[in-house]
């Protein structure tokens, strides 16, 4: 998988750090931000999202980790798919969130978290 396949979407409680600090590093790689522009918007329900990301094949980086479980799992009982969700563990540091996503950049494969919830890091 090359970097140019993976795009991601940080939720709207996401601190930008993370998304300024990826395009840093590899500024070919796509990262949106809900209410950004060609992405849904602030306050946009969570099985919108699910939907966006399944239609735009975006990779959500979050830290919902109260609804979006459900709602994931609402999806895909109704035959959704979606490249993936990066939740967020609390307590780790902006570059450590970073180095897990140019680590999945770098050495993961589109299967590994299809239709999958992934705390990162890992």
């Amino acid at each position: 998988m090359s970097r140019d396949q993976i795009r991601f979407l940080l939720d709207e409680n996401t601190s930008h750090v993370i998304r300024d600090g990826l395009r840093r590093r590899y500024p070919e790689v796509e990262v949106g931000v809900i209410g950004g522009e060609r992405v849904p918007p602030i306050g946009t329900k969570d099985e919108e999202i699910l939907e966006f990301l399944e239609r735009e094949a975006y990779i959500l980086v979050s830290s919902n980790r109260s609804t979006m479980p459900i709602h994931l799992q609402a999806h895909l009982e109704k035959g959704g798919h979606i490249p993936g969700i990066l939740l967020l563990r609390p307590g780790f540091s902006y570059k450590q969130i970073i180095d897990t996503l140019e680590l999945i950049l770098l050495a993961g494969a589109p299967e590994d978290i299809r239709d999958q919830l992934v705390y990162i890091p890992f």
